[in-house]
């Protein structure tokens, strides 16, 4: 497999995460959701967002319409068409993105003054580092708040595409 077929599916496991995501922030009860984790957990969500929101923005045009990376609030009624709107856009780029210009480099303002130059395939690897980072805060907050936490390891997503492939073999003992 090249390494924009990884990526596109990696991609495709990242918004199955994002379901999941979701479906945990939406499984903390009511009663609780005035507590200030709720909050953290999502903003972390909305940042994961925001992240690929601003990444794709600064690798097609130059970085000329960023979002908040961290908004101080955010509703969860929010996230499921934001999460919505950007996954379409990136599986677009994603579908026609060549192996080649995986080695292009971008270059992108930062708010300190200046700038850096990057590729893209460094950033699409940085930003499912990220999500996976961010996704695990959000399922501790939600454990924590008494919601329902899942695992959205990779494993058990690349089992569900596959089930003829993956099997799970008897005990020795």
């Amino acid at each position: 497999m090249s390494s924009i077929e990884n990526y596109r599916q990696w991609y495709e496991h990242e918004k199955w995460c994002n379901e999941k995501m979701l479906e945990m922030l939406g499984s903390v009860p009511e009663g609780v959701r005035e507590d200030e984790r709720f909050q953290r957990a999502v903003v972390l969500a909305a940042h994961l967002a925001a992240c690929r929101e601003n990444w794709l923005d600064r690798m097609i045009d130059g970085g000329v319409n960023q979002t908040d990376w961290w908004p101080e609030k955010a509703e969860l009624a929010d996230l499921r068409p934001r999460f919505d709107a950007i996954e379409s856009r990136w599986t677009d780029y994603l579908a026609n993105l060549s192996e080649p210009e995986l080695d292009v480099d971008f270059d992108f303002p930062v708010s300190s003054g200046g700038g850096y130059r990057w590729n893209i395939e460094g950033q699409i690897v940085q930003l499912v580092g990220h999500a996976f980072y961010h996704r695990g805060q959000i399922a501790q907050l939600v454990d924590q708040l008494g919601g329902e936490a899942v695992d959205t390891d990779y494993l058990y997503w690349a089992f569900s595409q596959k089930p003829d492939r993956w099997k799970q073999l008897p005990s020795s003992g």
